[in-house]
């Protein structure tokens, strides 16, 4: 493969990754939300009630996408938003029931997809990969 065509494939992979989960959520029952919504409700699955700020931090999202996100989960019923006793002026985030029932269905999605992603990978290839994955990100943090 040539150079060139380095962030196509990556963009390959990342739609057809989408694709396995959007597939995979539809048939445990979860239609109404977009793949790239999942990193939002296992941060606040794991770490909330969770600051949108700090959602933001945990996801590599700027605050205002964030934002955006929840106010999507919100109308949808996954997440609502309380407010933070130590400060009245900020708001924390936490799941819904809807969202918590959700969440080990969503889990096991999440371990197929890597099980397919890694299946003919040794331990070293996949160790490899990320290590120039890293490299990668380093280089256009850089920039």
């Amino acid at each position: 493969m040539s150079d060139s065509h380095f962030v196509y494939k990556l963009s390959v992979i990342r739609k057809l990754a989408f694709s396995f989960l959007e597939e995979e959520m539809a048939r445990a029952g979860v239609k109404d939300l977009p793949p790239s919504f999942g990193d939002i409700l296992y941060i606040v699955h794991t770490k909330g009630p969770v600051a949108v700020k700090d959602i933001a931090a945990h996801s590599y999202k700027d605050k205002s996408t964030v934002s955006t996100i929840i106010h999507q989960l919100e109308k949808k019923g996954y997440v609502q938003k309380e407010p933070d006793p130590d400060d009245g002026r900020k708001v924390r985030v936490t799941l819904t029931e809807t969202a918590a029932t959700h969440m080990e269905s969503m889990a096991r999605i999440s371990a197929g997809l890597k099980e397919k992603l890694f299946q003919d990978m040794s331990r070293e290839e996949r160790d490899i990969l990320f290590l120039l994955m890293d490299k990668i990100e380093r280089n256009l943090k850089r920039s």
